[in-house]
């Protein structure tokens, strides 16, 4: 990794505070690895230079499912003392990796990275009808996950409980049956946890109905007297638990894409559900509708970097017509190693998003809303901490 030293931030900018909700640091493109190809080493450090150059003062690490959770917190613990950045980050199984809650079956290579699908639809919903032979397995990988949420409760670094949900795009990943019991499975651990107020970061795509119904449920409260995966034992319980999530309870549907109907029957739920966007958030007309409607106080922003960058194809673009580009040049993939490593924190990796973008994302949101771009940063930053802490 480049330890090159950090330079002050330019006097030209803006005093700006960005809160990057939305990092997916443990993706291997960031080791320099795309499509299971090594091009280059880990550039994570130039990174978090050019984050902290462009006012990125936090961001919140991604957990997609229990080995990236893991990934994720060794990250943090290694870079914690010398990234420019605060890292927080989270824990919890992503729907596009709710496979790995139940045991290989056909010996395929173990779907438990966000960037490993199966690509095998019919051998996804086998794994669901598995479940009702043997639930031993997942009852253990529950419980592995129970364990590292109720240790790392003690990290001050732990914000929120998450990536968890619905997407009903990427069923190559996970099929919809295993999606919604792990998404319901996940929200009652999060019910067993010690500390019940934690935030939730959320996962939704496609799926608003389904993904209403079972939050809504979690909202109200219910007595699970099946208890299909023996969660009673983690508590010691011999009477069916009530599962109830406090009225006070925050969370954050991150990197939303769906309609405005969908934004105004999550806003409704409650006053504690906030909507991240990124760049993926403003690729159609539709989207700038939603964009329109959110109230800035219930709005959090993000890059969800590797992914989601704000391209010129995108409705969006023509929202950054007074946006000046960022000071870096863009390089592909092979050509990284090519350049000396002392000049690596002058270069982007081309279709590669980072932290560092940020302030596109907040600049569209300004000019859609038609207000100044340092009331929106600056009512972001504060929503943000309230809700995951500064």
């Amino acid at each position: 990794m480049n330890n090159t030293a950090i330079r002050q931030i330019p006097r030209y900018l803006p005093r700006m505070k960005y809160y990057d909700i939305g990092f997916n640091l443990s993706d291997p493109m960031f080791q320099g690895v795309y499509h299971g190809k090594k091009y280059h080493t880990s550039d994570i450090s130039n990174i978090l230079y050019r984050a902290q150059e462009r006012q990125v003062k936090v961001t919140l690490l991604t957990g997609s499912s229990i080995v990236e959770s893991k990934q994720v917190i060794e990250l943090k613990d290694q870079l914690k003392d010398t990234s420019p950045v605060k890292l927080y980050y989270t824990i919890g199984v992503h729907p596009c990796c709710v496979n790995e809650f139940v045991e290989n079956i056909e010996n395929l290579e173990s779907s438990s990275t966000i960037d490993n699908p199966s690509n095998d639809e019919s051998y996804n919903y086998k794994l669901y009808e598995s479940l009702n032979k043997d639930t031993k397995f997942a009852s253990k990988k529950l419980k592995e996950l129970y364990e590292l949420m109720s240790i790392k409760l003690n990290d001050p670094d732990l914000r929120a409980i998450g990536e968890i949900g619905l997407d009903y795009d990427r069923f190559h990943y996970s099929c919809k049956e295993l999606q919604l019991m792990f998404f319901e499975e996940q929200l009652k651990l999060c019910c067993l946890l010690k500390n019940k107020e934690i935030p939730l970061f959320l996962h939704m795509r496609n799926c608003c109905d389904d993904f209403i119904t079972v939050l809504k449920k979690f909202i109200i409260g219910f007595h699970d007297n099946e208890d299909k995966f023996n969660l009673k034992e983690i508590i010691g319980s011999k009477e069916p638990i009530h599962y109830k999530l406090p009225s006070t309870k925050k969370f954050v549907v991150h990197s939303f894409t769906d309609s405005p109907m969908d934004l105004e029957n999550l806003l409704s739920l409650t006053p504690n559900c906030y909507i991240g966007m990124n760049g993926a958030s403003f690729r159609l007309e539709e989207n700038i509708e939603s964009v329109k409607r959110v109230p800035l106080d219930r709005l959090l922003l993000e890059t969800d970097a590797p992914w989601c960058e704000i391209r010129r194809t995108h409705e969006a673009y023509k929202f950054l017509n007074d946006y000046q580009p960022l000071p870096y040049k863009s390089v592909k993939r092979d050509k990284l190693s090519k350049v000396s490593e002392d000049e690596w924190n002058n270069y982007m990796i081309k279709s590669r998003n980072e932290p560092c973008t940020m302030e596109q994302v907040a600049t569209v949101v300004a000019n859609i809303k038609g207000l100044p771009l340092s009331e929106v940063v600056d009512k972001i930053w504060e929503t943000s901490c309230a809700v995951y802490g500064a």
